[in-house]
């Protein structure tokens, strides 16, 4: 994850397990240097590029901010729309087209999560590790634990695709 000046200037001092260098602040992740549609290049967390740049093949949408997580810590993605003002709404519906996709891959997991109690007589370790959540304020954000983020890319590439047919 990278904040720009403004954001590490709000944050205050790094905090430990953090590296600062060149006015952003990293959470040591391994990160990807990535351009964006805008021509703007950014270092973007490894765990997350392939979210990244299929979001920003959105037109209308342009992503602002992420990280990948690392348990206990969300990762996320804050989105929002772009200049773009014939695509403006393509953030909202990706977002719809998100908590569908979401709900259906969180109905699978309580499926698999029910039929290994069923079986085995005991809960799952992994029970209650599916995390997916969501903000709208300035701009959108997803957040999901890492052990989802498998779910979050899956879901967001059938978005992706929903999303370019509704605008």
């Amino acid at each position: 994850m990278t904040f720009k000046d403004s954001d590490r200037v709000k944050l205050g001092k790094t905090q430990v397990g953090k590296t600062e260098r060149d006015g952003y602040v990293s959470f040591g992740h391994p990160t990807v240097k990535l351009k964006l549609p805008s021509g703007e290049s950014v270092e973007v967390d490894e765990g997350v590029v392939d979210l990244i740049k299929l979001m920003n093949s959105i037109p209308g949408i342009e992503t602002k901010g992420s990280c990948q997580g690392q348990e206990p810590n969300y990762g996320y993605v804050q989105f929002m729309p772009d200049a773009n003002e014939d695509k403006a709404h393509a953030s909202i519906y990706f977002m719809y087209h998100m908590m569908k996709n979401m709900h259906g891959a969180w109905v699978m997991h309580r499926y698999k999560m029910g039929e290994y109690e069923k079986s085995a007589g005991s809960e799952h370790p992994d029970a209650y590790r599916f995390k997916f959540t969501t903000e709208i304020g300035n701009g959108y954000v997803l957040k999901w634990s890492p052990y989802t983020y498998p779910a979050v890319l899956a879901a967001a590439q059938k978005s992706a695709e929903e999303t370019k047919q509704s605008t």
